[in-house]
């Protein structure tokens, strides 16, 4: 496997889906369009490409025109992230309580010692 080559100071980063570069393309030229960055984050999450575009954000952060919304797009995939953990998580096993199960063995044991006596008294 081959290293990958690093990135020319300044140079747009690339991934090899095209409408996730596309549409970041889209957010670089309309960065004040708050449509635009919702359907990047919208598409960086279903395509589970969020780190990439926290990258993509975190490369603008220091910038002195879009580093205030880049750092507030960045918490809001952060938060997307922590939903889709959160969505995803199984449902923790369910234990009969003891009662119940204490229970329903009297129930069958009565059942059981009633038959038995009936069958064994005829």
């Amino acid at each position: 496997m081959t290293e990958p080559t690093p990135e020319p100071q300044g140079a747009v980063p690339t991934t090899d889906d095209l409408v996730f570069d596309t549409l970041w393309g889209r957010v670089l030229e309309a960065w004040d369009d708050e449509k635009t960055h919702a359907a990047f984050v919208d598409y960086a999450l279903r395509s589970h490409l969020l780190p990439e575009a926290v990258g993509r954000y975190k490369l603008l952060k220091d910038d002195s025109s879009k580093g205030a919304l880049a750092t507030k797009k960045m918490e809001a995939i952060a938060f997307a992230a922590t939903q889709l953990l959160f969505a995803t998580k199984t449902p923790r096993d369910v234990k009969v309580p003891t009662s119940i199960t204490l229970t329903a063995f009297a129930i069958a044991l009565t059942i059981f010692a009633t038959l038995t006596y009936l069958m064994l008294h005829r």
